[in-house]
C-alpha cells in the first residue's frame, strides 16, 4: 500500500498547492494539507482495490501501452468520482439535503478549477502507470538498481 499512497500524497499536495496559487492564496493552510493527505490515503487505497479487480488487467496480454492507457482511464474515473464527492460534500453541509445539494452542484462548482485539477491528476496518473508498468516488467529489484545506483555499481 505504501508506493501508491506516497505517490498520491505528493500528487495531492502538488494539486493543493496549485489550487492555492490559482485562488491567489499564497499561504498553505493546515486544513488543505490534511484534506490532501486524507485524499491521498483514500485514492491510494482505491487504486489498490482497483488493482485487485480482474477488469484492471483486461489488456495484460497486449502491448504495454494498452494496459497503461486502460489503467489511466480506470484510475481517472476513480479520481473523477472523488472530485465530485469533494465538491458535493460541502454543498450537502450547506443545504442539509443531498437532493438540494445535487441541484446546486452544477451551478456552484468552479468548472475551470475542477477540470484543471482533473487534467493535473491525469498527467500524474499517466506517469504513475508508466512507472508501475515498467516495474512490473523488469522487476522491483532491477528498477531500484537502475534508478538509484550508478552504472559502475550495477550488476549485469
Amino acid at each position: 500500500m505504501l508506493p501508491p499512497t506516497i505517490f498520491f500524497f505528493v500528487v495531492f499536495h502538488i494539486v493543493m498547492f496549485t489550487r492555492a496559487l490559482m485562488a491567489k492564496q499564497y499561504g498553505i493552510n493546515i486544513s488543505s494539507s490534511a484534506a490532501a493527505t486524507i485524499g491521498a490515503l483514500i485514492v491510494g487505497k482505491s487504486i489498490l482495490i482497483a488493482d485487485a479487480l480482474p477488469v484492471t488487467n483486461l489488456f495484460h496480454q497486449k502491448r504495454l501501452v494498452y494496459n497503461i492507457a486502460w489503467r489511466t482511464v480506470l484510475y481517472a474515473a476513480i479520481v473523477l468520482l472523488f472530485q465530485f464527492l469533494e465538491e458535493l460534500l460541502p454543498l450537502i453541509l450547506k443545504y442539509e439535503a443531498l437532493a438540494t445539494a445535487l441541484k446546486h452542484l452544477i451551478k456552484e462548482i468552479q468548472w475551470h478549477r475542477f477540470w484543471a485539477t482533473h487534467i493535473l491528476f491525469i498527467v500524474f496518473l499517466v506517469g504513475y502507470n508508466i512507472t508501475t508498468a515498467f516495474i512490473d516488467e523488469i522487476g522491483r529489484k532491477k528498477f531500484i538498481e537502475i534508478f538509484f545506483w550508478s552504472k559502475s555499481n550495477r550488476s549485469t
